[in-house]
């Protein structure tokens, strides 16, 4: 469950107040507060209101919670309950047994639990990172060749590939790779694993 309310801890933290600067501001009526017990919580919508008056970046939390809000994700935008949506073609890779990533140039647009844990990272870590990072230099450069390819020639099936992975702690491993393309999303590529 999405965490909703604040303490005044963490709103002064992210102001780079003292938490009795924060508590004196909700006692004050400048941040609206919910008195529990001895101390206040702030409902996200009013830190994230807050924040954003004194142009405060917004810490992980308070930037999903907005981007869920306005109906984005990874500053995609996504029409909500539609079949067609680029979320839901991107959850395909969940489908897949075997560990896969689905990536649109240098970067991870999401990957399935498998892969995640073959590589030691966690499903968030993924999204945005670097191919670089799981994938070395020859694989990452065989990827873009195939990206490449497959502007000029969209109709082509998948590659195979014998490449190395590279993990969090910076172990490889070998792994067979499949490489295809996303007919349905232009530019993003899926990466299936055999090993």
């Amino acid at each position: 469950m999405e965490k909703t309310l604040f303490s005044t801890t963490e709103v002064a933290g992210w102001l780079g107040v003292f938490h009795t600067t924060a508590r004196r501001w909700i006692e004050r009526g400048k941040i609206k507060g919910i008195r529990v017990g001895r101390n206040y919580k702030v409902p996200v919508e009013e830190a994230i209101r807050v924040l954003n008056y004194y142009k405060v970046p917004l810490p992980g939390p308070l930037k999903s919670y907005e981007l869920k809000k306005t109906g984005q994700v990874n500053g995609l935008s996504f029409y909500k309950g539609g079949s067609n949506s680029i979320l839901q073609k991107l959850l395909l890779v969940e489908e897949i047994e075997d560990p896969a990533f689905a990536c649109r140039q240098d970067a991870i647009l999401g990957a399935n639990q498998a892969f995640c844990r073959l590589l030691g990272y966690s499903q968030v870590d993924m999204i945005g990172l670097d191919v670089g990072k799981v994938l070395d230099k020859t694989t990452k450069s065989k990827l873009i060749e195939f990206a490449q390819e497959r502007q000029t020639n969209p109709g082509k099936g998948a590659a195979d590939y014998e490449g190395c992975l590279k993990g969090k702690e910076n172990t490889t491993k070998k792994a067979r790779i499949t490489i295809g393309s996303l007919d349905c999303i232009k530019g993003v590529f899926l990466l299936v694993i055999r090993n």
